[in-house]
């Protein structure tokens, strides 16, 4: 049932990436809702599951957008693993230190972004980028990733609740 749910959680995660969310994009910048998933499996779950979730999503991201592979594969792959090994150190709860910790993961993704499409591609994306969508980025991500961290969470604790159980009825 666990790894249903989770598959539930992706597949319903990037439905609203890849459709919806055009609707609501400002100045035609989107919120990263893989981005905000690989931070909350980084800052909730084991490094291992924190990483893989970040390489998983990556993938299938770079597979998707039809854009240069592997980018958001290493960018999402490195936010497991940093935030994975940073969680033990900041006490990741609250609205504050969530935004926080998603504006400064949007805005290492999108610096990833920048730098290996301008030297893959050779220039193709300008810099007004980095000083016009970027901070956009970032503060989306920022304010949208509480909210999904909140929906992400409780069910985190169900899943965990529904585990317990199982194994325990199991050992009866």
């Amino acid at each position: 049932m666990y790894y249903i749910v989770q598959a539930l959680i992706i597949l319903i995660l990037f439905s609203i990436q890849t459709t919806w969310l055009a609707v609501i994009s400002i100045m035609g910048v989107t919120p990263d809702l893989v981005l905000i998933f690989v931070v909350f499996c980084s800052v909730y779950c084991s490094r291992t599951i924190g990483v893989g979730s970040g390489i998983v999503m990556g993938i299938l991201q770079d597979s998707l957008s039809g854009n240069l592979l592997g980018v958001n594969t290493f960018s999402k792959g490195f936010i497991g693993f940093f935030f994975s090994t940073l969680k033990d150190k900041f006490f990741v709860e609250g609205i504050l230190p969530i935004s926080f910790f998603l504006a400064i993961s949007s805005l290492f993704d999108g610096l990833i972004f920048y730098l290996s499409m301008n030297t893959v591609l050779d220039g193709e994306i300008t810099t007004k980028f980095l000083y016009q969508s970027l901070p956009i980025y970032s503060f989306y991500n920022a304010i949208i990733g509480p909210v999904i961290f909140l929906v992400l969470k409780c069910t985190y604790n169900w899943l965990q609740l529904k585990t317990q159980y199982s194994f325990m009825n199991k050992a009866n």
